[in-house]
């Protein structure tokens, strides 16, 4: 267990240096006509709260309907630093990754995998800091383009974190 200085807010936090591991899609969520967004996983922090955070999605696309997703962050943020790991859709044989660094006091932006039918894989590590107001960090995923077939996040996948 571990004590740390947060100097933005003039407080000690304590932490038990493990990973929250509350934030999991517990059944699979199906993606189908829609290209509206929907809130999959969400962390609320507190006014100059700080976290580091993994997040995985495990995906399996439909071609008609691919899939898009983005990371809202509160308007207060002050700094948002994400790495952003994608693979090739679909994955075939050995893996594929684009790699990506996000930094920005609103987030990732949208981004969107346009694929054949098969499955593919979102990795993302970053650190968050907030500014006087509370709010949330918010997974948000939807089907790049309406379709009937579903686009599935599969169970398992998680937003993990540490805030200090």
């Amino acid at each position: 267990m571990a004590f740390n200085s947060n100097t933005v807010a003039g407080t000690v936090v304590h932490t038990t240096n493990e990973f929250n591991t509350r934030l999991i899609v517990p059944n699979d969520v199906s993606l189908v006509s829609s290209t509206d967004y929907q809130s999959l996983l969400k962390l609320s922090l507190g006014k100059y709260e700080r976290a580091i955070f993994r997040i995985w999605l495990d995906l399996a696309l439909d071609a008609d309907g691919d899939f898009k997703w983005k990371i809202t962050t509160p308007s207060n943020t002050v700094s948002y630093r994400a790495r952003v790991q994608t693979t090739e859709a679909p994955i075939s044989g050995a893996v594929t990754e684009e790699a990506n660094f996000h930094v920005a006091t609103t987030g990732s932006p949208e981004a969107s995998i346009v694929a054949a039918d098969g499955n593919s894989y979102i990795n993302v590590n970053g650190t968050i800091t907030l500014g006087g107001t509370a709010g949330d960090v918010n997974i948000q995923v939807a089907q790049n383009t309406s379709n009937a077939t579903a686009s599935i996040v599969k169970f398992g996948s998680y937003f993990e974190y540490m805030k200090f």
